[in-house]
């Protein structure tokens, strides 16, 4: 039996991009710091964020029209904080945050590597989190070229 200590210790080693999940509804806009999150497929062009059940930002994405992965970039880490709830929350307008709207109307937060616009494709229960699949309907590259990691629990940088 595997015991959610040693499998969070475990998966710890895995080193993992850092990004935040944006969406807009009708309270707002709203961000999660999420490191679960893939490219699935090419064609069509499909990616996934897994998201915890428990948190609010999956009753918004469940019922979202769309969102935006922030790739964030190592100068960042702030903004990984503050969307984990481990600094203070943005207010529903993003009115101190730097950012822009995407097609889709949702905010793409600035200075990130790249964005990536989804509307929803697919959601799959995956245990105590739910598997949210977007169909990529616009992405661009930022302007950032390191990215922000996250291993062993901390940030972290790559060695170039």
């Amino acid at each position: 039996m595997v015991s959610p200590e040693q499998f969070r210790n475990v998966m710890a080693r895995h080193a993992a991009g850092v990004t935040v999940v944006t969406t807009a509804g009708p309270t707002g806009y709203h961000g999660v710091t999420v490191t679960a999150f893939c490219p699935l497929s090419l064609d069509p062009p499909l990616v996934l964020v897994c998201i915890d059940r428990q948190q609010q930002s999956h009753r918004l994405l469940e019922t979202a029209a769309g969102w935006v992965v922030n790739l964030l970039s190592r100068d960042q880490e702030f903004l990984a904080e503050q969307f984990a709830g481990r600094a203070p929350l943005a207010d529903s307008r993003f009115s101190r945050l730097p950012h822009h709207l995407g097609p889709l109307g949702i905010p793409r937060l600035d200075g990130c590597l790249a964005w990536i616009d989804c509307r929803p494709w697919a959601r799959y229960e995956g245990g105590d989190h739910s598997i949210f699949v977007g169909q990529v309907v616009a992405l661009d590259l930022g302007p950032a070229n390191d990215p922000l990691m996250y291993f062993e629990r901390q940030y972290c940088e790559l060695a170039w």
